[in-house]
């Protein structure tokens, strides 16, 4: 398995990232969060679009820039805290996202997954995907993006 290293100044830099909630129609916008500018990395952390929001993925990566421990039941919980941080500095939350896809290191965790997951909902979830991955940055149990509307 190939291991990707990531500098832990990206990682840590998750919940501070903001796109302006005003644009013009059509207008594309693109967020990098500048850990991601500064180490050259080919992707936007989140893009705006007529009103769609489509986050990156996200891992279960603490304050620290590493993943916390303890497998997949507290490492989906920061994953989603995390995504639940971006969504609120963006003043926008859970009921705004009609979209999931899950990534699972391995898909016989999907049922501990989920018990984590639907805490985050009142019932009424977005529509999701799930599958096994081999390989997720920095070895984690999980990753997650999302795709939501303002």
């Amino acid at each position: 398995m190939r291991k990707v290293l990531i500098p832990m100044a990206l990682i840590a830099a998750t919940s501070c990232e903001t796109l302006p909630t005003e644009s013009s129609p059509g207008e594309i916008r693109h967020y990098v969060k500048d850990a991601y500018r500064d180490v050259g990395f080919p992707f936007s952390s989140a893009v705006e679009a007529d009103g769609w929001i489509f986050l990156a993925g996200e891992l279960g990566t603490g304050a620290d820039g590493r993943l916390v421990s303890g497998g997949i039941d507290p490492e989906t919980r920061q994953t989603m805290d995390n995504i639940e941080a971006t969504l609120s500095a963006n003043d926008l939350s859970w009921s705004n996202v009609v979209k999931c896809t899950v990534f699972l290191a391995d898909i016989a965790e999907w049922p501990a997954f989920n018990e984590v997951y639907k805490t985050y909902f009142d019932g009424t979830y977005p529509a999701r995907s799930a599958l096994g991955a081999n390989g997720l940055a920095l070895d984690a149990r999980v990753e997650i993006e999302c795709i939501a509307r303002r």
